[in-house]
């Protein structure tokens, strides 16, 4: 299953420069997807390379079929009092040690830019917070979804420069230059190993 995988991501890794970050970033949601039972239209994921900084973001948005999922028993009962709330279970796991702040994620729809406060943000695990974070801590919390996005349609989640699509339907938007795209092979594959290693497990209580 595992060397099924890597050839896969192998071929992936190769296409990066022609089909940018997305082609990438569709395999570890189908991963996550296929671990634990989410539908792929409720995740996003977003691989951020940023000068020294290099990790994972995982999103999950919070629904009836997340409370049905294979998620660990801890994760569901945490995220629980946000089922309808326009939720997203957010993960970071970093490929090194990195420097992150929940607070830069920002949401886009059309025109209309989203920032995050304080005030929409909840701790799972007690560092979902700016911080410096070693290789594999994989830390949680959920973020709030600002009531002007139209959750009907696609919207895109952005940390600095990178961004990734949020579709609950599947429905697709345009690409955009992505600075990702062009990430060496060998760092392509560190990501998968913290994906495979890290955070499915974390997610899962392994």
């Amino acid at each position: 299953m595992r060397k099924s995988f890597f050839a896969v991501a192998l071929v992936l890794a190769l296409a990066a420069p022609a089909f940018g970050q997305s082609a990438i970033e569709e395999l570890a949601k189908q991963q996550i997807a296929q671990r634990t039972g989410l539908h792929p239209n409720f995740l996003a994921t977003l691989f951020v390379t940023e000068g020294e900084n290099q990790f994972i973001l995982a999103f999950i948005y919070v629904n009836e079929k997340t409370m049905q999922s294979q998620l660990k028993p801890e994760l569901k009962q945490a995220v629980a009092p946000y089922l309808h709330k326009r939720a997203l279970l957010t993960l970071l796991a970093p490929a090194k040690a990195s420097t992150f702040d929940p607070l830069r994620i920002q949401f886009s729809q059309n025109l209309a830019r989203f920032l995050l406060s304080e005030q929409m943000m909840v701790k799972i695990t007690p560092d979902f917070q700016a911080g410096r974070f070693e290789s594999g801590a994989v830390s949680a919390g959920i973020l709030l979804l600002n009531d002007g996005l139209d959750l009907s349609k696609p919207f895109r989640i952005h940390y600095g420069q990178q961004s990734a699509v949020f579709s609950l339907t599947g429905e697709t938007l345009p690409a955009q230059p992505n600075p990702f795209a062009s990430l060496l092979l060998l760092l392509q594959f560190l990501f998968f190993n913290i994906l495979l290693f890290f955070l499915i497990p974390f997610l899962l209580g392994l």
